[in-house]
C-alpha cells in the first residue's frame, strides 16, 4: 500500500491507494500550523483507515515547487516516516508533474500533445511547465518534460507558448489562475477539473505508475528518491527578522 502527501500550496493532502486503485482520500487547508499538525494528521488518517505502517510499503510525496516551508515540513516527517520503519521506501514527485497526471485522461481523450501545468507562487505569478504526451508505450513515462520549470506571469503565457513553437490548439492547461485564461487566449484548452491545484492522489498516481519499472529515478526532473525539494528560486526572507526587528 502507498500513501502520498502532497502540501505544494494552501492545502494538504493524503491519499492511500496501491497500484489498482484509490483506497482513501483526505484534504484539509492549512495555514501555518502545518508543523503542528502533520505527524497527528497522518496517524488519525491510517488509524481511521484501519492501517499502520506496517501495511505501508513507499511513501510518495509532492516535493514542489509551491510552499518553501509546506514542502519541507512534510518532507521531514516522511523522512522521518521512514527512519522509524526500515522496509518503507520513498518517491519524490514533482507537483507539476502530479498535477499533469491529473489531466492525463483528458488529454489523450481529446487528441492533446502537449500539457501545462502551474502552481502559485503566493508572489503573483505562478510556477508552470511544459510536457509532452508520450506516443509511445513502451517507455516509462506518460509525458515529458519540454523545459525546466520556471516561474512566469499568466499574462506572458501566450509569449511562452510563441517561444516553444507550440500550438494553442495542440494544450491542455491546468492550474493556478486557469479562469484568467478563458478569455486570454484564444483556442487554449483549459482542463475542465474542478480543482486544479496538487494533490496527493496524482502524486501517488504517478508514483504507482513506476513501481514496477526499472528507472534511475535520481536522473529524473519528475521523479526521485531522495526527497528533496525542488527550488526554482529562493524563499523569501523577512529582512526585519535578520537585523533584529519587529
Amino acid at each position: 500500500m502507498i500513501i502520498s502527501i502532497e502540501s505544494s500550496t494552501s492545502s494538504l493532502s493524503l491519499a492511500l491507494l496501491n497500484r489498482e486503485k484509490i483506497i482513501k482520500q483526505f484534504s484539509i487547508s492549512i495555514n501555518n500550523e502545518l508543523s503542528e499538525i502533520i505527524v497527528p494528521t497522518i496517524k488519525n488518517f491510517l488509524v481511521k483507515n484501519s492501517v499502520t505502517l506496517n501495511d505501508i510499503y513507499t511513501i510518495a510525496i509532492g516535493c514542489g515547487p509551491g510552499s518553501f516551508t509546506s514542502i519541507r515540513t512534510i518532507i521531514s516527517a516522511a523522512k522521518g516516516i521512514k527512519k522509524s520503519k526500515d522496509h518503507i521506501s520513498s518517491l519524490g514527485v514533482n507537483s507539476l508533474a502530479g498535477l499533469a497526471m491529473s489531466v492525463l485522461d483528458e488529454a489523450k481523450e481529446h487528441n492533446i500533445k502537449y500539457i501545462i501545468s502551474s502552481i502559485d507562487t503566493k508572489r503573483g505569478d505562478a510556477f508552470i511547465q511544459l510536457f509532452k504526451l508520450n506516443p509511445k508505450k513502451q517507455l516509462l513515462f506518460p509525458f515529458l518534460f519540454c523545459n525546466d520549470i520556471q516561474p512566469i506571469y499568466l499574462e506572458n503565457l501566450y509569449t511562452y507558448i510563441l517561444k516553444n513553437k507550440i500550438e494553442r490548439e495542440e494544450i491542455l492547461f491546468v492550474g493556478h489562475n486557469n479562469e484568467f485564461l478563458k478569455n486570454k487566449i484564444n483556442n487554449l484548452k483549459i482542463s475542465i477539473n474542478l480543482n486544479q491545484i496538487p494533490n496527493a492522489i496524482w502524486v501517488g498516481k504517478f508514483a504507482t505508475y513506476f513501481m514496477d519499472k526499472i528507472i534511475k529515478f535520481n536522473d529524473s526532473k519528475m521523479l526521485n528518491d531522495k526527497l528533496e525539494p525542488i527550488y526554482v528560486r529562493f524563499p523569501e526572507i523577512n529582512k526585519s527578522n535578520i537585523y533584529g526587528k519587529n
